[in-house]
């Protein structure tokens, strides 16, 4: 099975977190930066909570994907559990992950049989996934904010913080046009613009070999861009409540850029995270008894199934 393309969902959101959080890691000394850094850290190390993350994805104006998940991990035996439910206008597709008993187990919306998976690298590690119980070395940490502070060192003008009720804090970024560092409208743009060759090029698999997942629904919902992109503008809003923890933080990409046939494209892309039972959150799980199972061999070439 080929993980990156079974996960793709999830990608999209992490990524798209990821570069814009990452622009955040060079503004310096300012207060709202600071706190939203130090926020980061304390609620990197709360490996018992649930997050709800959700996906829009806008072209010229219309919808084209809708990704709602809920991921719930208790930080305790690597259990955790995730509800996936992807749109794109014309088909809808869930799908429900467990890690419960040192299982890994998956089921689509659209069948009655809980696949459980078995292999190497199997082994009921919900943080394989959601990164639970990984400490990031201090060293590399650091490293990776003075690169980015050489980067984008001045974007610490662009950062405010407003204080709310309850000791909350309210952390406000935009960046549009000029504002923009050349180096991550680059980046950002190279990524985007071979993510969609690689896609093309590559032959889609089947549901067979994504575990029962239609992949085809996120791949035909993503605007092919081949020239002309660029990042338009980038919003990011952050609550960081009286723990010093992040309880929701939203993102806003707008891309802009021409495909093959020369048409033009205006994206806009929305991830909206909450984080909420810190501490106090319960996986779902699955009582496999009388169930219709199905046991995958992972194997590293290939995927086998036995009933």
């Amino acid at each position: 099975m080929n993980k990156k393309l079974a996960m793709m969902g999830l990608g999209v959101a992490v990524g798209s977190m990821m570069l814009v959080t990452s622009v955040y890691a060079g503004v310096g000394d300012a207060p709202g930066y600071e706190t939203f850094k130090s926020a980061v850290k304390q609620t990197a190390t709360v490996h018992n909570v649930t997050r709800q993350v959700n996906v829009t994805l806008q072209d010229n104006g219309a919808q084209l994907l809708n990704v709602k998940s809920t991921i719930k991990s208790s930080g305790e035996n690597h259990a955790g559990s995730a509800e996936v439910t992807v749109n794109n206008g014309t088909a809808e597709q869930t799908i429900h992950f467990y890690n419960q008993e040192g299982k890994q187990i998956i089921k689509t919306g659209d069948s009655d049989v809980y696949k459980v998976l078995e292999g190497k690298g199997m082994g009921g590690k919900f943080k394989d996934y959601e990164g639970t119980g990984h400490t990031p070395d201090p060293q590399v940490v650091s490293e990776v904010e003075n690169v980015v502070d050489a980067l984008v060192g001045n974007l610490k003008n662009y950062v405010t913080m407003d204080e709310a009720p309850g000791n909350v804090k309210e952390i406000h970024f935009k960046l549009s046009g000029s504002q923009i560092s050349p180096v991550v409208n680059t980046i950002g743009s190279l990524a985007i613009k071979h993510g969609a060759m690689e896609n093309n090029q590559r032959p889609m698999p089947s549901k067979a070999d994504t575990l029962g997942i239609d992949v085809t629904t996120l791949k035909n919902s993503l605007p092919q861009l081949t020239s002309d992109i660029k990042m338009d503008e980038v919003e990011v809003n952050a609550s960081v409540d009286s723990d010093n923890h992040i309880t929701n933080q939203t993102a806003q990409i707008h891309i802009s850029g021409k495909d093959a046939q020369g048409t033009a494209h205006n994206v806009v892309l929305s991830v909206d995270m909450t984080l909420s039972s810190l501490n106090s959150t319960t996986p779902d799980t699955v009582d496999l008894t009388g169930k219709q199972l199905e046991t995958v061999k992972i194997d590293p070439e290939k995927t086998h199934h036995r009933n």
